[in-house]
């Protein structure tokens, strides 16, 4: 696979306004959200255009922390037209995932397909401010072809454009500050996007029998605990307990997959 661009974590968006522009440039060229439940044809096309430079402006040189973590599955770290970035890197590496489930099957439960493909539609929803009216979820075929690298890369590199979502969205309830509808909003996301998450990381693991490369932490895991009793203290209790919930989720699976028992 080539590799997969995501911004480098201190750049990643922290208000929907900063991502307004880009997702409504890529709802007029048909790449947004509803890409995912199209033909495969149209998939294929779409990855081609939204990984182009002349639809996305993006400059390399930037280095992180999990440097080792970045190489071993494929990703540069970027600057540049950061909501294009951001936006398109989600969906990128949604199309891998959906790619590599209908070539070699999946066993992820239909319930669990559903959460994995409710996140993108929930952050278009967030940024262009969409009523929720619901998404079509095409669930992968029974491919049987052997691509244990693909799948582990495919599903490691969507748990990472889903954490910088998370980060996103935890930003935007730090920043919301008295709007408690916006608050409400933003932490929803961010649950919805940790949901997914956990089910990119068993996505990942989802190749029977076959031996896994370990993973270690995320920058946006550390940015996680360092603001969670902030979380805690700005939204309502409810909300705050299913957001805690999903994080928990996301660790049983982190701890629990052979590809990562290993990391942090």
């Amino acid at each position: 696979m080539e590799p997969f661009r995501l911004l480098h974590p201190d750049l990643v968006p922290q208000q929907r306004e900063s991502l307004q522009h880009a997702a409504s440039t890529l709802v007029q060229m048909g790449l947004d959200d509803t890409v995912l439940s199209a033909s495969p044809v149209h998939q294929r096309l779409a990855r081609v255009v939204l990984a182009s430079s002349g639809v996305i402006e993006w400059t390399p040189g930037y280095w992180v922390q999990d440097n080792a973590l970045d190489e071993r599955f494929g990703v540069v770290r970027v600057g540049g037209d950061r909501g294009g970035i951001f936006l398109s890197g989600v969906l990128i590496a949604y199309l891998d995932v959906l790619e590599n489930a209908a070539r070699m099957g999946t066993s992820i439960t239909e319930d669990s397909w559903r959460t994995l493909l409710w996140a993108p539609t929930a952050l278009f929803d967030h940024v262009l401010r969409r009523p929720q009216v619901g998404m079509t979820v095409v669930t992968p075929g029974c491919g049987a072809e052997d691509l244990p690298f693909e799948r582990t890369q495919a599903g490691q590199r969507l748990y990472l454009a889903l954490m910088q979502a998370v980060r996103f969205a935890v930003s935007g309830v730090l920043r919301a500050q008295d709007d408690r509808t916006l608050v409400e909003d933003c932490v929803t996301l961010a649950t919805a996007c940790l949901r997914a998450a956990a089910v990119a990381l068993a996505f990942a693991c989802d190749v029977p029998g076959d031996p896994a490369l370990p993973a270690v932490e995320t920058a946006e895991h550390r940015y996680l605990w360092q603001v969670i009793s902030e979380v805690r203290a700005a939204v309502p209790r409810a909300r705050f307990e299913q957001f805690a919930a999903a994080l928990r989720r996301l660790n049983d699976v982190y701890t629990a997959c052979p590809l990562l028992v290993a990391g942090g």
